[in-house]
């Protein structure tokens, strides 16, 4: 979804018995509204705060990431990887997946956490490991352009209004801001969910295969 979008079905669910065609090339007019503009200046800190939540919660797609020899810092037995570093858009390991050229597959391959690096010990770089990881997303300001288009999949940043209505209008409409909360919450609950599910049928699906 584009930011202005998002702006526009958070517009529509305070404002319901409005019947104005909300457009994206009108958002800069609106905003000079008095019924629009103090919303839509609150917006993009109420965005952000969104996008910590959906990082915190752990719903957005795994992403890939494969470890090379070079990226690591050896010690002895030991090569310790700075994620952080490393990956642009890190924000949390998921698991480490590991593979050999003779066919060896570990789904959840053993690791030690220092921080944001990790510690593989007996790393061999002709084997291959690969960090499977939750990314985070990049924040928007009061200048981010409204046709940018926002990095979530459409089924989560769908959902995204209703955390700035409940963020925006707590103190206008506090039962209202209360629902809108509790109708995100919920939408977030039931993502990560089957999430959860789809990750464990995959685990089946492997410890079948190991057998």
């Amino acid at each position: 979804m584009k930011l202005g979008e998002i702006k526009i079905e958070a517009l529509k669910l305070m404002f319901v018995n409005y019947n104005i065609d909300l457009e994206i090339d009108n958002l800069q007019d609106l905003a000079l509204d008095e019924n629009y503009g103090s919303y839509l200046v609150n917006m993009p800190g109420a965005i952000n705060r969104c996008f910590s939540v959906i990082e915190d919660k752990g719903v957005l797609p795994v992403k890939a990431y494969t470890l090379k020899a070079e990226d690591g810092l050896a010690s002895g037995v030991f090569m310790r990887f700075d994620l952080s570093k490393l990956i642009e858009d890190y924000f949390a390991i998921e698991r480490l997946v590991f593979s050999s050229p003779c066919g060896e597959y570990i789904g959840d391959f053993d690791y030690q956490k220092e921080g944001e690096t990790i510690v593989i010990k007996d790393f061999d770089e002709n084997d291959t490991y690969t960090v499977l990881y939750l990314p985070k997303i990049e924040r928007i300001s009061a200048l981010t352009e409204n046709d940018t288009e926002i990095d979530i999949p459409d089924n989560i940043a769908q959902h995204i209004p209703y955390f700035i209505k409940g963020d925006l209008y707590r103190d206008d409409e506090p039962n209202e801001a209360s629902e809108a909360r509790n109708w995100f919450e919920a939408a977030m609950d039931a993502i990560l969910g089957g999430k959860v599910s789809k990750a464990n049928k995959v685990s089946d699906i492997y410890t079948l295969t190991e057998i």
